[in-house]
């Protein structure tokens, strides 16, 4: 795990580190100008034209510490500032003086046009704006961000692409498209979610100074995730009993998907509680899965499904339940009491979701610790903001939600944020080629295998979440290499899942 930070805690780590620990600010700004240079230098080589393109902030202050970096390694350098040399300041205004008057001015339109309509070939260094942007870019700044979208070079970001806000990863206006982006210390949330992560680029981290003593809050990307070697001496019960309550007429293939999710992940023990009627498909398609009959009125959960739940819940460790379940009036029934009674580890998801959204109320009554996986349409509904109103911020959305509910929120999309209110990690393995029907249903039952072993695993409900998610991202980067992102499905997402989790055993 890397510890994520926002922009307000990166201003506060770095008064640590000048006030703290003693390294001057100077210093700072020269460590993150050689972090920019060293990842140039490994790429391109000394007949690279470079042009470091600086505002007037420290920001600005780190290109033109660069690109005196990079004239010292005989790199051919051009300067431009937007704007006046005489609006610069302190460590800025210092690593400008280096360059004299050679520090090329742009004042207007006109002169940015002359400068960056083609700058193919060139390495670009993007310095305009730092993380502590909080207003829409607009006016000469904006024009100059458009040309240089536009105008065929690389571009590196100097610890984000100018435009972006670091904390949501919101456009703010306009933005710089990198290639890549040099960030300095620890991450900021806005390169991780989208549409930030998208105008990141590859992104890399260099250190720039010591920390030491200085709280780095809660907040983590799950970049590289390791799972323990089976004891030796294992058995079925060590890795625990998950009962899945899915399916109904029609929609089988889903709870399939959760069931083979489950046993990939390794829980001990499977039961597919399902309509009676649905029994003899799992027991064919997956004679791995016990099977459990529930009450059913023309394929669905009936009535009197909900009087079988004590039976099924017997000596079970985990629940799984929503996938292909439907809304009808014995689904809600049985979701209502799920949710209400049993002391064990649980994970809802699909109509077990809408079920909950329609009196969210109910999880204040909740037994056992749940975990929630919505994507944005499930998760509006569950929270009543509208999809834009979550994605101008999904992560502070998604923390105050769960921390309202006390529950373990997932909230599914190309960067997964899952959150219990106090603590946040943002999971980004994952391929395009996931968003397809029964992605969702494979994390579910994923989930529900590691809840039902949690313990054997050493993870606690929140970790059994962020190891779902990363478990299915990796397994569906597989699928990709192998059928190409149009045409896996989430199939073959779930025949991936064991070498993932094999390339984790350590």
């Amino acid at each position: 795990m890397i510890p994520v930070i926002t922009k307000e805690q990166m201003r506060a780590l770095d008064a640590h580190m000048i006030n703290e620990m003693h390294i001057p600010s100077i210093v700072l700004m020269e460590n993150a100008a050689h972090g920019i240079t060293s990842v140039i230098c490994e790429k391109f080589s000394a007949d690279t034209r470079i042009v470091a393109l600086c505002g007037a902030g420290n920001n600005g202050g780190d290109g033109f510490a660069a690109a005196r970096q990079l004239m010292a390694k005989g790199y051919d350098v051009s300067v431009f500032l937007v704007g006046k040399r005489a609006n610069l300041k302190g460590d800025a205004a210092a690593n400008a003086a280096f360059f004299g008057g050679d520090i090329a001015e742009i004042e207007d339109e006109a002169q940015a046009a002359a400068h960056f309509t083609s700058l193919s070939g060139c390495v670009v260094i993007d310095a305009l704006f730092g993380t502590g942007l909080a207003r829409n870019v607009e006016g000469l700044f904006a024009a100059v961000i458009e040309l240089l979208n536009s105008s065929g070079a690389y571009v590196v970001g100097c610890d984000i692409p100018s435009g972006i806000d670091a904390n949501t990863g919101q456009v703010l206006g306009t933005a710089v498209r990198a290639d890549e982006t040099v960030t300095f210390q620890h991450p900021k949330p806005g390169l991780l979610l989208f549409p930030g992560r998208e105008y990141t680029g590859c992104l890399t981290v260099k250190e720039i100074g010591i920390g030491g003593g200085f709280d780095l809050g809660r907040t983590a990307w799950a970049d590289e995730l390791t799972l323990p070697a089976r004891p030796a001496n294992a058995h079925k019960g060590t890795f625990g009993k998950l009962a899945c309550v899915v399916s109904g007429e029609g929609t089988a293939g889903a709870g399939l998907m959760c069931a083979g999710g489950a046993l990939r992940a390794g829980a001990g023990l499977t039961t597919a509680a399902v309509p009676a009627g649905l029994q003899h498909i799992f027991n064919t398609r997956i004679p791995e899965c016990m099977t459990f009959a529930l009450s059913e009125t023309d394929g669905q959960l009936g009535e009197y499904a909900v009087s079988g739940l004590d039976k099924l819940m017997d000596n079970k460790t985990a629940l799984a339940a929503g996938c292909g379940l439907g809304t009808g009036d014995g689904a809600q029934s049985a979701i209502r009491k799920l949710v209400a009674d049993y002391d064990v580890r649980k994970v809802f998801d699909a109509d077990a979701l809408t079920v909950i959204a329609g009196n969210t109320s109910m999880l204040h009554e909740r037994s056992g610790e749940i975990v929630l996986t919505p994507h944005l349409v499930e998760f509006s509904r569950l929270c009543g903001c509208s999809a834009e109103e979550i994605s101008a911020d999904m992560m502070g959305t998604a923390r105050q939600f769960a921390g309202e509910y006390g529950v373990t929120l997932l909230l599914k999309g190309a960067t997964t944020i899952v959150t219990d209110g106090s603590r946040t990690t943002l999971v980004t393995a994952g391929t395009p080629g996931m968003a397809k029907g029964g992605s969702g249903d494979v994390l579910t039952g994923v989930i529900g295998g590691l809840l039902a072993g949690a313990q054997a695993y050493g993870l606690d409900t929140f970790g059994c979440a962020v190891y779902g998610a990363y478990i299915c991202g990796k397994a569906g980067e597989l699928a990709a290499e192998k059928q190409g992102e149009y045409a896996m499905t989430a199939t073959d997402t779930l025949d991936n899942i064991g070498a993932a989790m094999k390339r984790m055993t350590k």
